[in-house]
């Protein structure tokens, strides 16, 4: 039997990236004593389990206050079981110098885990033991306690990427007529049964707040002809139309949508992704029995086995949409994530106080200039890829 011991650490990869790696029989976690809630650990095996059916899980309460007593526990642990590697990345820093004390001794295997350069090393050869298992967004989730419980927009089909890509620069390059067409068409939207496709409605028609809002009729040409609607007919006093299928008509009443459906298509279409998730809604507290929502991330993907968040604001960012985007990266993937604004603005053209407030909380930000451009993927790609988590480091974040 083969047993690994770690030392758990508030960040979720140090627990998680080893025993993924390496299937030990029987992983044996040593955990600050001030810990209250045993759900960590269970989240951990959820976890596990999901990859290595049979492993066994032990936990153990140390004083991190004390070297003696983590050293004293350690060394317990290593000549109760056979086979023992001991694993120095998570953990207090009196941990780590307990386990090396304890590993000198009893000569158990001392392993490192280094989670940016993706390898697993042998302390005492200095050779690479493995390369790190690559890691789904559903292994964070499980391991947060978490758990995915659906989608605000169903992911479009791959046929249909074209098609949404050009109505998508489209009302880009036409914002203004489409923030009252949108408010046209969820007006009258709202007068129908949310299954219903066919619409018929006067040209010009008052919002609930008094304020009268007609359509761009461009757009709905333009919407019609890129096969979002059909059978549109205008004769100066009513407009009519029908969806053509409930994605659409939730695509045609969502003005913001359009940016989310726009990045997740570039990350898909650039191949070097994997779990590329749209309007992602999480429940932070799997336990709870409570089914609860947090905040919806709006694309989720993984790059080289490290989780990427990413917000679309089809307007300016602020202080809060940062702020809530960096909340949202360090509850599932802690320091070891990487964070993308992707907002309609010339906040980095400009250099602005919201980007130099990103590049601070170490957020990459994408602008107009970059959504506009003809090669928006590969910005995207490029910002994501270039995201330097071992400079960040030393950043105050």
């Amino acid at each position: 039997m083969t047993t690994l011991i770690a030392y758990y650490d508030k960040d979720v990869l140090k627990n998680i990236v080893s025993p993924l790696t390496l299937h030990p029989d029987k992983v044996v976690f040593l955990y600050d004593s001030g810990i209250q809630d045993m759900t960590v650990f269970r989240s951990l095996e959820t976890c596990f389990r999901r990859h290595i059916p049979y492993v066994t899980l032990e936990k153990y309460p140390v004083d991190v206050s004390s070297m003696e007593k983590i050293y004293r526990k350690t060394v317990q642990i290593i000549r109760e079981n056979e086979n023992c590697a001991l694993e120095l990345t998570g953990g207090s820093e009196l941990m780590v110098i307990a386990g090396f004390r304890a590993g000198m001794e009893t000569g158990a295997k001392l392993l490192h885990t280094d989670l940016v350069h993706s390898c697993i090393t042998d302390l005492w050869t200095d050779e690479t033991v493995a390369k790190t298992a690559t890691l789904s967004l559903e292994d964070f989730v499980d391991a947060r306690g978490a758990c995915f419980i659906g989608e605000s927009h169903r992911p479009p089909e791959e046929k249909r990427f074209e098609a949404i890509w050009k109505m998508a620069r489209y009302l880009f390059r036409h914002l203004d007529a489409w923030k009252h067409t949108c408010n046209y068409l969820q007006t009258v939207a709202a007068r129908y049964l949310p299954h219903e496709l066919y619409m018929d409605s006067k040209e010009q028609i008052y919002m609930k707040s008094g304020r009268p809002t007609y359509p761009d009729l461009e757009i709905l040409r333009e919407f019609q002809r890129l096969g979002f609607l059909k059978n549109l007919v205008t004769d100066g006093k009513r407009v009519r139309f029908t969806f053509c299928t409930l994605e659409d008509r939730q695509y045609c009443t969502g003005y913001g949508v359009w940016l989310e459906l726009y990045v997740y298509i570039a990350a898909k279409q650039s191949g070097v992704f994997d779990d590329v998730k749209l309007g992602t809604m999480i429940d932070w507290n799997a336990y709870d029995g409570v089914v609860v929502a947090g905040n919806e991330i709006d694309v989720i993907l993984m790059e080289q086995s490290l989780p990427v968040f990413i917000s679309c604001k089809l307007r300016s960012a602020d202080t809060a949409a940062l702020n809530e985007l960096l909340i949202a990266k360090k509850r599932v993937g802690g320091w070891f994530s990487k964070g993308v604004m992707v907002t309609f603005s010339r906040e980095k053209t400009e250099s602005s106080g919201t980007y130099k407030r990103a590049q601070e909380l170490g957020l990459e930000l994408l602008d107009a200039s970059d959504i506009l451009a003809e090669d928006f993927a590969e910005r995207l790609v490029r910002a994501i890829r270039e995201h330097d988590l071992v400079s960040l480091k030393w950043k105050k974040v």
